[in-house]
């Protein structure tokens, strides 16, 4: 047993002075400066009628951790949901959402009997999967 302690402490002894603790360097004030918050401004839209997505959002920043910005997107509903944010050190996140309805397209029927055959007034294609 005592061999046993033996090797295994020349065993991980010798591993100790191999690989000495890694020092790292620190950084002066000048490297933080480089990654300091910078104002902005971003914006972007997508308008695919196709697959049906609808989106935009902007956003600015002055550079002192004070965000405001919006976005909005077209729901499957057809109804739009607009989201308008603001953010900063004193309040945090805060955020408020509306959602605007779908609008209502109103088609006159001269004979209800043959309401069927017109298409959908929903603004998205209605594709069935029971093509049987």
């Amino acid at each position: 047993m005592a061999t046993k302690l033996i090797m295994f402490a020349a065993l991980f002894g010798h591993l100790a002075f191999a690989y000495p603790p890694t020092e790292y360097k620190s950084y002066d004030a000048s490297h933080y400066d480089d990654h300091a918050p910078k104002p902005y401004h971003f914006e972007y839209g997508v308008k695919d009628l196709h697959t049906h997505d609808i989106k935009s959002q902007h956003e600015v920043s002055d550079g002192h951790g004070n965000v405001k910005g919006s976005y909005r997107l077209v729901e499957p509903d057809g109804s739009t949901r607009v989201v308008e944010y603001t953010a900063d050190h004193e309040h945090g996140f805060n955020a408020v959402v509306k959602k605007i309805d779908a609008p209502h397209h109103h088609v006159e029927y001269s004979n209800t009997a043959d309401h069927h055959h017109y298409e959908s007034l929903h603004p998205y294609k209605h594709l069935s999967y029971n093509k049987f």
